[in-house]
């Protein structure tokens, strides 16, 4: 229950920034996914005042969800 409380917001947060440039870039595949997920985490962080309670699940999406995800595309390979 911890963990939820300390990275559930952050990861939401990623999640809510994944799901649209998932769907943006299924209708536009030259540009991509990714692209539009840094350009939607870019107009967010310019939104965002106080980032500090999301910033723990921001951290743990981008070391350890990364990284399996990196393993799980391996294994698609």
């Amino acid at each position: 229950m911890a963990f939820i409380r300390k990275n559930g917001w952050g990861i939401l947060l990623c999640l809510l920034i994944a799901l649209p440039a998932w769907f943006l870039g299924t209708l536009l595949p030259v540009v991509g996914g990714p692209v539009f997920a840094i350009l939607i985490g870019m107009i967010l962080t310019l939104c965002l005042k106080d980032k500090s309670p999301l910033q723990p699940g921001i951290n743990y999406t981008a070391k350890k969800i990364l990284q399996y995800a990196v393993i799980l595309l391996g294994f698609g390979m």
